[in-house]
Parts: structure tokens; C-alpha cells; sequence
């Protein structure tokens, strides 16, 4: 990486202190540091402007913190610069105070109903009003001036306006400057429902993606006036996901959720700083309730042993907040990172697999796709200790795919020609794809294709999709390749199933046994078995193209059957010979292979996942007797614990060293030099 700026390789341990109004009329700045050094953070976040202004604004339309009684935002800043500690700035412009928004009524975003949200007198505004498109950059201006902040950190940017705390996402602002800009763009009247079908809805999604690209680079030229070394986040210099719970939405607290983020988010955009924050409470409805401090200490271990940062976020200051239950773990990982921070900076992967995320190029709430055959995946490579990356379909044209030899679609049906076409460049040059369900079936305006974009599957004709099936299997025509079954002779189908014929050199695997009566028990059997398969491989030029025309990922994912587990463990491992890494360490540890960019040391993570049960999180159990084995070429000159500093046993057994742990707690980070 160019390190042109101070942000770039950096061990970072950031703290964000959401602080409200009130924190700040009593608030100290050495207090303040104090707390930073005692989490042992080197970069903060502090909230500054937009919503409330935490410092004396002089724009009259910059609602002024009435408690601004403690020492000055501007003295904090200072005084963390003065211990090391690099000061973000916070901002977020979504909303203005009533008498700002009565003044400037045509600022505020409207709904499809012709409603505002009016918050508790926090008026949502739109992103094309003159507020967020002028004067939220005048404001930033004003804070790099005034407060000298070492960064900026936008919350709530672009379009997420639209949603509403309470009430959920509300649509597609129908505001005169909305209305004006989409007219000025493609001269057409902007759509009121959010369809995929709808053609203009498409050209919605565009001028999305156009006019926030246009934002952040105002924004980019405003900052290279004013300050060419401030970091702006999180959508140029710096990437920062959320490791979060809710309460509304139970599937979005996944066990793997800081893994897959940071995994995402470094090989999605590797030239950006990645990381990803452990959220102290359990949901915004809850902000002064933490989660369990062991799940904290998961997510700050999960983020490290995938090459990115310590983060932990909360809701008011460290030293009056009511929950401090999770902060001897969340200092406890902290600490550990500082004692070893020269290991965590100029990282890359291993990886020689990698798992495609369905993101697709929208930009609004209601555009993320399903992902739960994404999860399922993820949850199988993870637990059978593959080592493997994650990259969004959106850059895949731009990213350089040369390290790996197999790619996972896990139905990304949106591709671009180019896209596709790279892909097949890729299976012709001997690599490896899998993809699922109804990759590539559709175009980037959602125009549904005849077959798959991918011409490498060898798929001739899409037939009939099938979304309710029950009491179907696959039958085994042979068992080669797919040890796991020795005592199962079938594998489940439930709900979909794609029916398509195929090219005459594809090889089609195991055979549909179609839906038939499943009561009462004396009727519980099948007549008929069908050629229709499980799984197909059609070599295509050095490489070969895997299809699977229904969802065992989903499958998993919701139920966590052995049926899907052993299908595609035995997939990947068995038929097409990808070896994870060897282990006697049980699934619920993950497992994490990296090294240094100049080759001088490798790192493998241990991290203990034990404590997960029931969607609650446990002091994890202490495990004896671990050895993991990877690849080695050499004789090591030192293979260590670096969390005790001790020299671990190992072996060279062929081309693989095998070292050994006799316990492994919550985390362990091994060090081959």
C-alpha cells in the first residue's frame, strides 16, 4: 500500500463515544484522555456537528448544543492530539432541529405519502436539499478550521434519510430537489415505488450511485483545499461496518457478522483503511444496555485474526456510562493488539478461495438482496476451517482475481457482461467457479436472461423455477466424492429447484427424486427418480464450471441440517478438492491464515466460539490438546504464541508444519517466522 497519508498502515484501536447533549456540560478533557488510555485507544470519535452542534458554530442554521458547559470540544481535541490519539470528528446531516426546518421547509425529505419524519423535532432532510448539498460541507469547513480534527466521520450519508427510527424505511423522497435533479439527469418523473422490474426505478438506482459519487467528491475537494491529511470516513480513506444486534430483525445478529465485514470489506476495497465496530448495546431501542462482554471480545478477535482493526462503539462518555460490563474484555483485546501492533499492519490473506457477496449496485434499504445462501456458505467455509475471502459482485470487474482458483456465486443473480465474461476467462485459464441458484440469470437492469450469463456452466436453457417443493431428495448414482454419506443414501430438497438442460458436455451429478406423498406412513415412498441433478461440472477450457440449481447454503443456513453440511463439505472437499485447513480444533472454532506482504512471517488465529449457544454468548470453554497444520516450506526460525510470548511445539512433517497448543482459550494468534 502507498503509505502517502498518516492513516494508511496503522494498528487501529478506535473508540467512538456517541455522546449526547447532555454529556457535555460537565464534560473533562482529561477525563477524557484518561479513558482513551485506559482502553488503550489511538484514535477516537466524537460527535461534533450536524444534528447538534458540540462547539460554537457560527452558522445560524447549526442547531448549538445548549449544555456546551464542560471544557470545549475544541480542548478534548486538543488534548488527545497531545497523547497520540487521532481525533474523527462525527458528523451527520439527516436531520435539522423544527425552527431550522420552518424556516427551510423545502430542505426536509419527503415521503411517496407526501409525509415528512418528524422525529421528536428532529426533521429528516433530504440529500439533494440545498442544507446537505451546500451548507453540510460549508459546516465541515468550519469544524476543520475551528476544532483541527485529524479526521471526519459521516454517519447516516446519501439516501438512508429515508428511514425512519421507529418506523422503518419510508421510500423514495418525492421533494422538489429530488424531483428537479432526477428530471435534470434522464428527464423522466421520478418513480414512487421501489420496483426492480420498473426500468425508471433502474434509472433511480443510477442516480443514486451518481449524485452521492458527486457528493463525496465535492466533499474530496473541499478537504484537499483545506486539509490534504484529514481522513474521511467512511466512504473514501476509511471503511467502518457495525457488528450490532437487533431486536427487530434477529437474522441480522449473526454469530460470523464481524468476520464476514472486515473479510469484505479489505478484499472489496483494499485500498481503503477496513474495519469494523463491536456495538456495546444491544439495539438502538436499548442503547444503554451492552451485549454479553464475551461477544465483544468475539468480534474484536474475529476483526484482528482477519487483518483488521479493534473498534468498540458506544452511547455516551466511558466514564458515566451505566453499562460498563463489557469493558474489561473489550481492554483486554485492545491491550492485546498494542502489544503486538507491528504484526497487524502490512497483512494479506492466503486465501485461494473466494466467496462472492450478493450486493448488486443498489443503494436504498430495500436493496439488499437475500443473502441467506451467502451466510450458509460463509458458515459452512468457516466451520470446516477453509481459509477463504469475501468480495462484493459490484467490484468484481475491478478487482484482480489472480490468487485465487476457485470462486463461490451463492446466488448473485445480477452480472454484467463484463462480469461474466471475466468469469469465463477465469474457468478458461483453470480456475474453479460455483455458482448456485440464479447466478447470473439477470442483467443489471434485472432484464432476466434465457440461460446464465456465464457461458463456462454450459447451461443451454432456464426452464421452470420451482419455489415449493417438499418431500423431494437426490439420490446418489454413486457415492464417489462424497464420503460423508457412507450411511445416508439421500439428500433433502426443500423449496427450490431450478429445472434447465444442459449442453451435451456438462456431467450431471445425483438425480431428482420428485415430490411424492410423504403420509401417512404406509404411503411415505417414491415411484419415480428423474435425470434432473443435484450438481453439474462442465469442464470448459483448463478449468471446470460447478452448477447447483437449488439453495442447500439457504438450507443450512435456517435449519443447520447434516444433510446440506455434508453436501457441501463434501463438495468442496471431496469432488472438487479444495483441503481446509488441517485440524482437530471442533467447528465452532475459527480458524485464520495470514502473513505479512514481504513473506517474513505467517499468522494463524485460533478463535474460540464455544461460548456461542442459543443466541447468547458464554465465557467460551477451554480446549487441550489443539494442533492445526498449514503449509510450510521451510524451517521456521520461530513459531510462538503471541499472546504469551511462548514458543509453541511444532513439527515439519512433508509440506506442512504442525505445531501444537495444549489450551486454547477464548483467542489464540500463533507466529511462524
Amino acid at each position: 500500500m502507498n503509505s502517502k497519508f498518516w492513516w494508511q498502515d496503522r494498528p487501529w484501536r478506535i473508540v467512538q463515544t456517541n455522546m449526547r447533549e447532555i454529556d457535555m456540560r460537565d464534560i473533562s478533557a482529561k477525563q477524557y484522555v484518561a479513558d482513551m488510555k485506559a482502553f488503550h485507544a489511538n484514535a477516537a470519535i466524537i460527535n461534533t456537528g450536524g444534528i447538534v452542534a458540540s462547539y460554537d458554530t457560527k452558522f445560524p442554521f447549526h442547531f448549538k448544543n445548549e449544555y456546551l458547559t464542560g471544557d470545549s470540544l475544541k480542548e478534548i481535541i486538543r488534548a488527545c492530539q497531545s497523547e497520540g490519539i487521532r481525533v474523527f470528528s462525527r458528523v451527520d446531516f439527516s436531520k435539522v432541529r423544527t425552527p431550522i426546518y420552518e424556516h427551510h421547509p423545502d430542505w426536509a425529505y419527503v415521503s411517496p405519502k407526501g409525509k415528512i419524519i418528524d422525529y421528536y423535532g428532529n426533521i429528516h432532510v433530504c440529500f439533494n436539499s440545498e442544507y446537505q448539498q451546500r451548507h453540510a460541507i460549508s459546516i465541515m469547513r468550519e469544524i476543520i478550521r475551528e476544532l483541527n480534527p485529524d479526521g471526519i466521520f459521516m454517519n447516516m450519508g446519501g439516501y438512508f434519510v429515508a428511514y425512519d427510527y421507529t418506523h422503518g424505511w419510508q421510500g423514495i423522497c418525492q421533494c422538489e430537489n429530488c424531483q428537479r435533479r432526477f428530471h435534470e439527469m434522464f428527464g423522466k418523473k421520478l418513480p414512487v415505488e421501489e420496483n426492480e422490474n420498473d426500468p425508471i426505478f433502474q434509472q433511480y438506482m443510477v442516480f443514486q450511485q451518481k449524485t452521492t459519487e458527486a457528493y463525496y467528491e465535492h466533499i474530496k475537494e473541499m478537504v484537499a483545499e483545506e486539509k490534504p491529511d484529514l481522513c474521511f470516513a467512511p466512504r473514501r480513506d476509511m471503511l467502518r461496518g457495525e457488528a450490532g444486534t437487533f431486536l427487530e430483525n434477529p437474522k441480522q445478529n449473526y454469530h460470523y457478522k464481524a468476520s464476514e465485514i472486515i473479510k469484505t470489506e479489505k478484499t472489496s476495497y483494499p485500498e481503503r483503511i477496513a474495519s469494523v465496530t463491536s456495538v456495546d448495546f444491544i439495539d438502538m431501542i436499548y442503547r444503554h444496555s451492552s451485549v454479553s462482554p464475551y461477544q465483544q471480545g468475539l468480534r474484536i478477535a474475529q476483526s484482528l485474526a482477519n487483518g483488521g482493526t479493534s473498534d468498540y462503539y458506544m452511547v455516551g462518555r466511558l466514564d458515566t456510562h451505566g453499562d460498563k460490563s463489557g469493558y474489561t474484555e473489550v481492554q483486554r483485546m485492545f491491550k492485546y493488539h498494542e502489544d503486538n501492533e507491528d504484526d497487524y499492519v502490512d497483512i494479506e490473506t492466503n486465501a485461494r478461495i473466494a466467496l462472492i457477496k450478493p450486493i448488486g449496485g443498489l443503494h436504498s434499504f430495500l436493496s439488499m438482496k437475500k443473502l441467506d445462501e451467502y451466510i450458509g456458505w460463509f458458515n459452512i467455509l468457516s466451520e470446516h476451517h477453509h481459509v477463504f475471502d469475501c468480495i462484493e459482485d459490484q467490484v468484481l470487474d475491478q478487482r484482480s482475481l489472480d490468487t485465487y482458483s476457485l470462486l463461490i456465486f451463492p446466488d448473485v443473480n445480477q452480472l454484467d457482461e463484463k462480469t461474466a465474461e471475466k468469469m469465463d476467462q477465469f474457468v478458461q485459464s483453470g480456475g474453479t467457479v460455483v455458482c448456485v441458484g440464479t447466478t447470473g440469470f439477470f442483467d443489471k437492469s434485472n432484464n432476466r436472461r434465457s440461460g446464465s450469463a456465464l457461458t463456462s456452466l454450459g447451461i443451454r436453457r432456464i426452464g421452470k423455477i420451482t419455489n415449493d417443493i417438499l418431500s423431494a431428495y437426490f439420490s446418489f448414482s454413486s457415492k464417489k466424492g462424497f464420503p460423508r454419506f457412507g450411511q445416508t443414501d439421500y439428500v433433502y430438497l426443500h423449496n427450490t429447484y431450478i429445472y434447465a438442460d444442459y449442453n451435451d458436455s456438462v456431467k450431471k451429478h445425483m438425480r431428482l427424486i420428485p415430490p411424492h406423498r410423504f403420509a401417512p406412513p404406509e404411503n411415505a415412498y417414491h415411484t419415480n427418480i428423474t435425470d434432473y441433478p443435484a450438481f453439474t461440472i462442465n469442464n470448459y477450457g483448463k478449468g471446470r464450471a460447478v452448477y447447483i440449481p437449488w439453495y442447500p447454503g439457504d438450507e443450512f443456513q435456517r435449519f443447520g441440517f447434516p444433510s446440506m453440511d455434508n453436501f457441501m463439505a463434501d463438495l468442496l472437499e471431496n469432488t472438487l478438492g479444495y483441503e481446509p485447513v488441517e485440524s482437530n480444533a471442533p467447528p465452532a472454532v475459527e480458524i485464520t491464515w495470514n502473513k505479512k506482504k514481504d513473506d517474513s512471517a505467517s499468522y494463524v488465529h485460533l478463535i474460540n466460539g464455544t461460548g456461542y449457544f442459543n443466541n447468547s454468548y458464554f465465557e467460551p470453554v477451554d480446549l487441550h490438546d489443539i494442533y492445526v497444520a498449514v503449509p510450510c516450506s521451510k524451517e521456521p526460525s520461530s513459531v510462538k504464541s503471541m499472546l504469551t510470548g511462548k514458543e509453541c511445539n511444532y513439527e515439519l512433517k512433508g509440506n506442512k508444519i504442525y505445531f501444537y497448543l495444549d489450551t486454547l482459550t477464548s483467542f489464540e494468534a500463533i507466529k511462524i517466522e
